[in-house]
């Protein structure tokens, strides 16, 4: 039989020990906070982030959500959607279910997703060909019942060609 886990065994070490996580966390201490003004700090990480955007050199990124599944990419990245699509090789499309954009000090989140004219992702179709065959074999146990068929996917190939931020969407 376990012996159940009380308080005094959470908080005291083998050693009968106070643990000093828990030491720190049980103080009584009290930090003087001032209240934050919302639109001013607002203002502020919106300036920041617009100047990080601003500067060719940084390199973004952003999660996006396109035929049921999520890519992280970035700009010049190759992506496989799987599955027929009705876009042709050459065409220029934006993805518009963009769920967070970052860089490498800062990321905006969509609550679920970021807004359309806020975020913009231009992707260009590289490639659409179909998947090597797979077999798919069934056979009932105990009867005489077979099945093979040969299975292959459509796959489509975008290239990431750019990563937008609308800096005016962004003080909005």
């Amino acid at each position: 039989m376990l012996p159940r886990l009380t308080t005094t065994l959470l908080t005291k070490s083998t050693f009968g020990r106070v643990l000093p996580s828990l030491r720190a966390a049980s103080s009584s201490k009290a930090l003087d906070t001032e209240p934050v003004n919302t639109k001013e700090h607002t203002a502020f990480v919106a300036d920041r982030i617009g100047s990080i955007v601003s500067n060719p050199q940084n390199r973004l990124f952003a999660v996006v959500h396109a035929h049921q599944r999520q890519f992280k990419v970035s700009q010049n990245d190759l992506i496989q959607i799987h599955y027929a699509s009705p876009l042709d090789v050459g065409q220029k499309i934006q993805l518009e279910k963009v769920l967070l954009v970052g860089g490498r000090d800062f990321t905006i989140f969509g609550r679920p997703l970021l807004d359309a004219q806020q975020v913009k992702v231009y992707a260009t179709v590289v490639e659409k060909t179909v998947t090597s065959p797979e077999l798919k074999y069934f056979k009932a146990g105990g009867k005489h019942v077979k099945s093979m068929d040969w299975l292959s996917h459509e796959l489509t190939t975008l290239r990431i060609n750019e990563i937008v931020v609308d800096q005016a969407a962004l003080q909005a």
